[in-house]
């Protein structure tokens, strides 16, 4: 996750994070934590921790726990909606804090200069889920040796 997040980091909030989250539950549930947590400490040691390597801590667990709900889906176009609207959400979703820093209208503020980064992120989130998650769960199926 966080080699090609480093590599994509010139694209705009455009990465293929979510559909790896996605294969990660679907083969492991709730282990896929476990691999989470290690991304978001890896994030913040290379990017520094600020307020959004924060705002990781409840973003992506809350991703996970999605996806665990939805774990048995094996429609690609049902997961790639989903990462679309994570990517669509990132921005609210972030701007919580700023709830308590400076109330509704620093929130809103920081939402709102963001939503040209929230759409980019939502179509990519959505369109490289929508092509890679087939041929990613086929190959870490063969190499886990699982049936598909």
């Amino acid at each position: 996750m966080f080699v090609l997040q480093v590599a994509m980091s010139g694209l705009p909030n455009i990465h293929v994070t979510d559909v790896l989250i996605i294969i990660t539950v679907v083969f492991f549930g709730w282990k896929a934590l476990y691999s989470v947590a290690v991304f978001i400490m890896l994030e913040g040691l290379v990017w520094g921790i600020t307020m959004w390597w924060f705002c990781y801590w409840y973003l992506w667990p809350v991703f996970v726990v999605v996806c665990i709900l939805m774990r048995k889906n094996d429609s690609a176009l049902i997961w790639a909606v989903a990462a679309g609207m994570h990517g669509i959400c990132y921005g609210a979703l972030c701007s919580i804090p700023f709830l308590f820093m400076g109330g509704w209208h620093t929130a809103f503020a920081m939402w709102v200069s963001g939503l040209t980064f929230d759409m980019a992120h939502c179509v990519g989130n959505f369109v490289f889920t929508l092509i890679l998650y087939h041929p990613l769960k086929k190959v870490m199926a063969l190499s886990l040796k699982q049936k598909i």
